[in-house]
């Protein structure tokens, strides 16, 4: 009996990732490669947005040839509202409506700093790529899903979301992204539309960071992450998460919430 319960899961989950349409935007060596790898090894057409076209050629290639899914390599540069539009436009022309949106965007553009360090450049730098890239993203994906069947967003982040920190270009704009994430949330669920603000509390597994950080012993497996994010997608119709954080098992929790603070 256990047995067949396992094969019905199993068969359930892939029903539901063959009818999906999923949106990766930020896709490079670690997390975001993984995530698309996830979602089409059950099925889903998978849509991957970056800046480097080599690389997502490349990634989408190896999905096509070693997947159950559709892979579409969509260079984007989501500073650019016009190709934003045309990318989901493209999308839709090739797959149809959404149902997942990962906003997994990075930026090394900012520099680092705290205010007296920090220049106005340095500041919209980093918002011009983390949040107003994230937001058109998220808005176009939200418009989507509010309109048909409802679906999932996800937003990654790191600690320095809920934690201070001196990098001013960064911290604020992850603060920006959080908040946007749980004002999604308390807009868009009653429409059906899961918005999700994950903190990467810790390390995750990348060739660059790597060589930068030889010595550094507890890595989180990015394989491991997306298939967490590709769980929070499956079947949301009756329970919704806002916030999760993530972090290897010998880590311990980076940040604390006070009593009396909803976390979602």
């Amino acid at each position: 009996m256990l047995s067949n319960r396992v094969t019905a899961t199993y068969q359930n989950r892939v029903a539901i990732c063959m009818s999906r349409t999923v949106v990766v935007a930020g896709v490079g060596h670690g997390l975001g490669s993984s995530v698309a790898r996830e979602f089409a090894s059950q099925g889903a057409n998978v849509a991957l947005l970056a800046r480097s076209a080599d690389f997502l050629e490349a990634t989408a290639e190896q999905i096509n040839e070693t997947k159950a899914g559709t892979a579409l390599a969509i260079p984007t540069d989501i500073t650019d509202a016009n190709a934003v539009e045309r990318a989901f436009g493209r999308i839709h022309d090739r797959f149809g409506t959404l149902d997942v949106l990962v906003n997994n965007v990075t930026s090394s553009q900012a520099g680092r700093g705290g205010i007296l360090e920090m220049s106005e450049d340095d500041l919209a730098g980093a918002w011009a790529v983390r949040v107003a890239g994230q937001f058109r993203c998220a808005k176009a994906a939200a418009a989507d899903m509010a309109a048909t069947d409802g679906g999932t967003i996800l937003f990654t982040t790191s600690q320095s979301a809920i934690i201070p920190s001196e990098n001013l270009a960064f911290a604020t704009a992850r603060h920006a992204v959080r908040g946007m994430a749980r004002s999604m949330a308390s807009d868009l669920g009653d429409r059906g539309v899961q918005t999700i603000h994950v903190v990467i509390d810790g390390w995750i597994e990348n060739p660059d960071l790597r060589k930068q950080y030889p010595e550094h012993e507890r890595w989180m497996d990015p394989d491991e992450v997306a298939a967490t994010y590709r769980r929070l997608a499956d079947n949301p119709q009756t329970v919704h998460a806002s916030e999760i954080d993530l972090r290897h098992p010998g880590d311990e929790v980076s940040f604390w919430v006070p009593s009396g603070q909803h976390r979602g």
